[in-house]
């Protein structure tokens, strides 16, 4: 289904939007939106989610026109910004989406909930536009249900079989009830669950990882409640398994569901619904929702088993977050215990309080070798120019600990400069393309009649560290083969690097043999822990009041894409190379095993990286084979999170299969992978990305 038609709408009526102020003007195109859009059943349907138009020609094809912006950011501060991306591979932006909200408010309560709050503020700020504009946009939503309400009401009234009448009924009985009001059944439940994961993009305008929460939890009364009455579990199977089809069927594939977890008394939660929804994912073998099953101390062994299966590993599923360590990140933020209780897994790696929160997940992608860079450089980069003042002199760097401690001051000026530009460039977001929806449903945007981009009560911001590894391991080659063996200078790394090692062969190849993050090193190990204990204190330092700077490890495949336009670095790696993904390894490394990845990922504090600090483990389809190779798996799972990591993602691969793929993606589009967050068609990823993991797939299986 073709189902953005943001533009198209704006198109048609942007003369009367233009008329309107920026919040009143997203709220009208989100109902216009809701208003037109259309919408369908299939005859097997057991709710109501299909919309969008059938074809991308039926989409107004209109010149774009840009409506009035309020400009918040200067001249001088919008061109340090495209300096930075441009030149140093430094990217702030503020991104929209990646949410998840309070799902089991909303199945309770109904949106009436949030009319309600907002109608008593808009009595005492009669004037407010943004209080007035969360309204329309309430309103719309429970509209666009009714609409859906419509649709099943004709399917009942033409149906063929006396089965699908009674469905359809039973449809159309929900969508005049739910979101607007609390649901009363599973059904009312689950399809209110549905028409709001799908309206939040609209009103974000963009499908990227809005995620479900915890949903086994809060559809568990309704469950209940279904079984008591006489129902059936293949009852409750089918309307998941529609919902499954429809989270599979748009968007970007990063829907975090999640499943299990721990309550305020230490108990696992794991239920006979959790159980289910195993059973659906198993049999509908889909790339998405990403199914996020937290891990708890007493979690059940016959559960845990049952996820250590081939058919679920071979899709890159399912993710294990380890509880205590998640909560104990959360609680790192400045959150009390017994809000972090109720944490969820957002998105592909993230960990947000659903309903509370909102956080911009790519907000500032920082190239973590640029700090290194004016260490060694006298305060310049090594390929451009950085017109900054910083407080930290340039100076002769004599030793190891004076490298490392320069590394820390350019770090925590940078992050400072890029962290002053994302605070001006939020408001201007907030002032030209609000989220009235969101807002309304998001605590402290009522209370404070503000949009969620700056009055969520907890707003987080992540700090992706792009190439940190890579950082690490050119720090311990120089620590090795300058300060150490003296077999080197900082002038000669510099000189190498700034030719791509062309003529630089020898020092390439001394430093491809030095020690590397991945190899479980002590020494390298406690360098890695140093300065991702910067990069946490630099970010702790630029937090303030609701808006949190978190850092991350978290680069899904965007590890590729970025090696393509980063020079070379002081590691070896050459320009166009990707740099590490996620928590793993450099690619420079070429051995690689699961005990000393695992030992690896753990010599720093993961809690203080709860922006995303993921590892990628790659497991043979030979480890699924006898009990005792899976009963290894689920060891090197538990002791990962013994040893305090907080996320471990799975891929089981055949590599006959990939190269297949590759070679020929026309002739298997059916192909699943896990892509370093969430799961997509292998044919669907670019070919140097499918390279790449090919590449780290065969070095896994070659030292397991």
């Amino acid at each position: 289904m073709y189902y953005n038609i943001i533009e198209h709408i704006k198109s048609k009526y942007f003369d009367d939007l233009e008329g309107y102020s920026p919040c009143i003007r997203q709220a009208m195109l989100f109902k216009y939106v809701t208003e037109e859009i259309p919408l369908k059943l299939m005859d097997t349907d057991h709710i109501a989610g299909w919309y969008g138009f059938e074809n991308k020609s039926d989409v107004m094809e209109l010149e774009r026109r840009s409506f009035t912006r309020v400009s918040v950011l200067n001249d001088e501060q919008r061109q340090r910004i495209k300096h930075l991306d441009n030149d140093l591979k430094t990217k702030i932006a503020f991104t929209s989406a990646h949410t998840c909200i309070d799902y089991e408010t909303i199945v309770q309560n109904g949106l009436a909930y949030y009319i309600t709050r907002v109608e008593q503020a808009i009595l005492e700020n009669p004037d407010n536009d943004y209080l007035k504009a969360m309204k329309i946009s309430l309103e719309a939503a429970c509209e666009y249900a009714l609409r859906f309400a419509d649709v099943a009401n004709e399917k009942a009234k033409n149906s063929k079989t006396s089965e699908q009448k009674r469905r359809f009924e039973s449809i159309y009985s929900a969508l005049c009830r739910v979101p607007r009001s609390g649901a009363n059944n599973f059904l009312e439940a689950v399809q209110s669950v549905w028409i709001m994961h799908s309206l939040i993009p609209m009103a974000e305008m963009s499908w990227a990882s809005i995620s479900i929460g915890r949903i086994d939890q809060y559809l568990y009364p309704f469950y209940e409640k279904h079984i008591t009455d006489g129902g059936n579990k293949e009852e409750i199977k089918d309307i998941l398994k529609n919902l499954f089809v429809l989270l599979d069927s748009y968007g970007d594939g990063a829907c975090a569901m999640n499943i299990g977890g721990m309550d305020a008394k230490g108990q696992d939660m794991i239920n006979d619904l959790s159980k289910i929804l195993i059973e659906v994912e198993k049999e509908m073998s889909l790339r998405a929702p990403i199914f996020a099953v937290r891990v708890t101390p007493d979690m059940p062994e016959d559960v845990l088993d049952s996820l250590i299966d081939f058919d679920l590993f071979k899709i890159g599923q399912p993710t294990f977050y380890s509880e205590l360590p998640c909560r104990k990140a959360i609680m790192g933020r400045g959150v009390s215990e017994s809000e972090a209780v109720d944490f969820a897994a957002n998105s592909c790696m993230g960990l947000i309080l659903a309903g509370r929160e909102f956080a911009d997940m790519w907000g500032i992608m920082f190239n973590s070798h640029l700090p290194l860079e004016l260490a060694v450089n006298h305060g310049k980069p090594l390929n451009s120019n950085l017109d900054v003042e910083f407080e930290t002199r340039p100076t002769e760097i004599n030793d190891f600990e004076e490298l490392l401690q320069k590394y820390n001051s350019y770090f925590s000026e940078l992050i400072a400069l890029c962290t002053n530009l994302y605070e001006v460039l939020a408001v201007e977001k907030e002032a030209n393309c609000p989220d009235p929806l969101l807002s309304a449903i998001t605590e402290g945007c009522i209370e404070n009649c503000g949009d969620r981009a700056n009055s969520a009560t907890y707003n987080t911001v992540t700090v992706e560290t792009m190439g940190l590894v890579n950082t690490c391991d050119a720090l311990v080659a120089i620590k090795e083969l300058v300060y150490e063996q003296k077999k080197y200078t900082l002038k000669n790394f510099i000189t190498a690097a700034k030719m791509n090692f062309e003529g630089y062969e020898k020092l390439l190849s001394d430093i491809s043999e030095c020690k590397k993050y991945g190899m479980n090193d002590l020494g390298v190990n406690a360098i890695f822990e140093r300065i991702c204990k910067m990069v946490s204190a630099a970010c702790k330092k630029v937090s303030h009041d609701n808006r949190l700077f978190i850092p991350s490890l978290h680069t899904i495949d965007v590890n590729v894409g970025y090696g393509r336009i980063l020079y070379a670095t002081l590691d070896g790696r050459k320009a166009g190379q990707p740099v590490n993904k996620n928590a793993n390894p450099s690619n420079l490394l070429k051995k690689t095993e699961h005990t000393s990845h695992v030992l690896s990922a753990t010599a720093f504090d993961q809690t203080e990286f709860s922006g995303g600090q993921p590892i990628d483990l790659y497991f043979d389809k030979k480890w699924f084979e006898t009990k005792e190779s899976r009963d290894k798996i689920k060891a090197l799972i538990r002791t990962y999170f013994q040893l305090g990591g907080l996320q471990l993602q799975v891929n089981s691969i055949d590599i006959e299969l990939l190269e297949k793929a590759h070679n020929n993606p026309e002739d298997y589009p059916f192909v699943i992978v896990r892509k370093g967050g969430f799961s997509v068609r292998f044919n669907e990823m670019r070919k140097d990305t499918r390279e790449e993991f090919i590449e780290l797939a065969k070095r896994m299986e070659q030292n397991v």
